[in-house]
């Protein structure tokens, strides 16, 4: 097996800690956090700055990811199978229940978003598609983590909540970054039945928790919508 190539492995690293959202980075902050020299650093930034990927503010001297990131991440993202089959039929769940929906792939740091509609009313009016949730205490995590779990049922997911999710075929769990929301996630799969991602839908908390018939309603729409992306991938085809 060939060794990784460390000069990428370091240029991979600084745009990695870039896109935690804490703000902008000094070289400084940025030789700190990533233990490398400041000369070894300024290097890669000065690199990563010509082609585009890191941006320079001048004025206070920090640094952040630059926007040929967002043409490389959208043409990912066209050319993404699933979420290309996915688009319409989440859109039209969406529609059918009037609540955000969103469709996560594994990620090697959590479950990457890779399409988010909105809530019809979501005065937010921020898009998550590019963001990467985490897979313990999230509707979603828990789905891809009782899927792809060893013979032993271990996982990455709470327990409790992958233990739930694995007796009804779908997940609940808080909505994270919402107060008083939850979301509910069913598996998609692919053409050899393997879950390769999750579909959720966010709903008020009391929604779910109160009225058991409204509750039934958006599983069954969530799930009849992961059953008909699962189909467009393959999923029961001989």
């Amino acid at each position: 097996m060939s060794r990784p190539i460390q000069s990428l492995s370091r240029a991979a690293a600084v745009l990695r800690l870039f896109a935690t959202g804490t703000g902008r980075f000094g070289l400084t902050d940025t030789a700190c956090a990533l233990g490398l020299p400041k000369s070894t650093v300024h290097g890669i930034l000065h690199t990563l700055e010509q082609k585009g990927l890191v941006a320079h503010d001048a004025e206070s001297g920090t640094y952040g990811l630059g926007p040929e990131l967002v043409r490389l991440g959208g043409s990912w993202l066209r050319g993404h199978e699933l979420r290309a089959r996915a688009l319409a039929w989440a859109d039209d769940l969406a529609r059918v229940t009037g609540e955000a929906v969103h469709v996560g792939v594994p990620h090697p740091a959590g479950v990457l978003i890779v399409h988010h509609v909105l809530r019809c009313d979501d005065t937010r009016r921020v898009l998550d598609t590019g963001r990467v949730v985490p897979v313990e205490g999230t509707a979603l995590g828990t789905v891809l983590a009782v899927h792809r779990s060893g013979p032993a049922g271990t996982s990455a997911g709470s327990p409790d909540l992958v233990r739930a999710a694995r007796e009804r075929g779908w997940a609940c769990a808080p909505d994270p970054d919402r107060a008083g929301m939850v979301s509910v996630a069913a598996p998609v799969r692919d053409r050899y039945r393997a879950t390769v991602a999750a579909l959720s839908v966010s709903a008020l908390a009391a929604r779910i928790d109160e009225d058991t018939a409204a509750r039934d309603r958006l599983v069954s729409s969530l799930r009849t919508c992961a059953r008909a992306i699962s189909h467009d991938l393959g999923a029961g085809h001989p």
